[in-house]
């Protein structure tokens, strides 16, 4: 039913998967059981669908296929390391923006902030710099 060869689907499923999200945790838990106001649901599921669609291409190009059956794993791990830091990090400005006099936010906001960048650059040098030491399955003979 779902095929891994085709762009549409992936957009298709991070659509459906973010609504999946918010129907039964949004409204139901945060709405229900803790009283935060529904306006506030589809602002923070639309930033994270946003990310996660504007990733989503670039989630594809790396993908398994039958030519290369591990995928590219760096771009995979660039990928998902610029995506869930961007995220983190429009959440944390709609949250700043949400409370804009609250002493306590800002100083959360600033510190998520720092340590999102700090864990964001260091996962771009892990994926991105240093090399794989994997082999693929292939046993590397001496010359």
């Amino acid at each position: 039913m779902f095929d891994n060869d085709r762009l549409s689907h992936w957009f298709a499923g991070a659509l459906f998967s973010w609504l999946m999200i918010f129907l039964p945790f949004g409204l139901l838990i945060f709405h229900l059981w803790l009283k935060i106001p529904i306006p506030t649901f589809p602002k923070v599921t639309g930033i994270c669908c946003a990310t996660q669609l504007f990733a989503t291409p670039s989630l594809f190009s790396a993908r398994a296929t039958r030519q290369s059956p591990s995928g590219r794993i760096a771009q995979r791990g660039i990928t998902v390391c610029a995506w869930f830091s961007a995220m983190l990090l429009l959440l944390l400005y709609y949250l700043h923006r949400s409370f804009p006099e609250d002493a306590e936010t800002r100083h959360f906001v600033a510190i998520g902030i720092g340590i999102t960048i700090l864990f964001g650059v260091g996962g771009l040098i892990w994926y991105g710099l240093i090399p794989s030491r994997r082999n693929d399955g292939k046993r590397s003979t001496p010359d």
